[in-house]
Formats: structure tokens, sequence, C-alpha cells
């Protein structure tokens, strides 16, 4: 009996080519996607800033070009844990 070999360049079954993130949580984004359509509360210097100087900010999952990645899921629970100070309150007191 003969085989038969399928290049795998040559596939062009739908279930064989890579889709996106089923879970929108689990979607890799830039952090000025997260910020626009995941994290509108935050701006994008903040996110900047605590990506270089905040230890809790959580780890690149992908990489595309320059850009690093970052999981939704990720991101959104470190801005529900970042600290925050209080409101109403001034170092003037």
């Amino acid at each position: 009996m003969r085989r038969l070999y399928t290049r795998p360049d040559r596939l062009t079954e739908p279930a064989l080519v890579a889709a996106p993130a089923a879970d929108p949580h689990d979607a890799a984004v830039g952090l000025r996607k997260a910020q626009q359509d995941h994290l509108p509360g935050i701006t994008l210097a903040a996110l900047r800033w605590a990506r270089a100087n905040n230890p809790d900010f959580p780890a690149p999952a992908d990489k595309r070009g320059a850009e690093l990645l970052y999981r939704v899921r990720d991101l959104k629970k470190w801005a529900r844990n970042r600290p925050r100070s209080a409101t109403d309150t001034t170092g003037l007191d």
C-alpha cells in the first residue's frame, strides 16, 4: 500500500491555521492595546512606568518585533492588586 504524503506548508484546513486565542483574557497584547481596550482607567505612561519600575508588573508573554506582549489576564490582575494612594489625602497635613 502506498502512503500519500502532504507537505505541511500545503495544508489548507482551517483547523490547522493558527487562530487567535479563544478567551480574550488569554490574548497577548502590547501595552498600548491593553490600555485602550482593557485598562482605560490607567494611562499608557503609568503602564510604561510600572513596567520599568514595579517588580510586581507581569513578565512579558511574547514578543512581536521589538514590542513586548502581555497576557490580558495578567495585566488585569496586576491592575486590580496594585497599590494606590488614599483618596483625599495630601502630604501637607
